[in-house]
């Protein structure tokens, strides 16, 4: 299946460029926690005509990465 402007329609995401295959090889568990669920549907419920679940899962498992290298960062340079 062919989009005439951007080739492949069916192509994997997590090839596109080194962010996406970053994201591709997290396994974040904070996504099991029914918490985040819930306040990933909420954001869905406000933005119904505008929300994409994967791509508000991505940036989600984004900022998670994100805020451990801050974390490490903060650490390493407290000592």
């Amino acid at each position: 299946m062919k989009d005439i402007c951007r080739g492949s329609i069916l192509t994997n995401p997590y090839e596109k460029n080194e962010t996406m295959k970053l994201l591709g090889k997290q396994v974040c568990e904070a996504l099991y926690f029914d918490e985040v669920k819930r306040q990933i549907h909420d954001i869905a419920d406000a933005r119904p005509h505008s929300f994409k679940y994967g791509a508000a899962m991505d940036i989600f498992i984004l900022g998670y990465l994100y805020g451990k290298r801050g974390e490490r960062a903060r650490r390493k340079g407290g000592k």
